[in-house]
């Protein structure tokens, strides 16, 4: 049997072309998603988005980091948003710490206190609630919000 030169020639230049076209389209793609983040000076975002926090090595909590995995990074990043909002400066976001600390242990409830920053951001993130963490004790809140600050 025969094979068609034409043919192959033709059947390789196609492959090689789509071989291309997904280098490029998946590159694109990549690029995109590193280094997509929200405008600092978007008015609307400005509340919700700070920048990347330095990190000062060896100072921050373990406890913090181990919380932080296991109830807060599946929905928020440090240094841009995600499901929720960026977690880097939040306690600079919030009118004060007692609050932060409500919010934290029962978001649902503390929106009925009718806090403005809260419904704003309960509004601006589609009306998702952040789950309700009653277990975590001011102590373990105190670590988390150490780890964010330094990392």
């Amino acid at each position: 049997m025969e094979i068609n030169q034409q043919k192959l020639a033709a059947i390789n230049r196609l492959a090689l072309i789509s071989l291309l076209l997904l280098f490029v389209l998946g590159g694109g793609l990549v690029w995109d998603r590193f280094t997509m983040q929200s405008d600092p000076f978007d008015k609307q975002q400005q509340v919700f988005y700070c920048g990347v926090a330095s990190r000062q090595p060896g100072n921050y909590s373990e406890e913090g980091q181990a919380l932080f995995q296991a109830k807060c990074q599946k929905c928020h990043l440090l240094d841009r948003p995600m499901t929720g909002p960026a977690l880097a400066g939040v306690r600079n976001r919030w009118a004060d710490t007692a609050s932060l600390y409500l919010w934290i242990k029962d978001s649902q409830a503390f929106l009925k206190t009718g806090d403005k920053y809260a419904n704003e951001l309960f509004e601006f993130y589609n009306h998702s609630l952040m789950p309700a963490y009653p277990e975590l004790s001011d102590e373990d809140i105190a670590h988390i919000l150490q780890y964010i600050e330094n990392y």
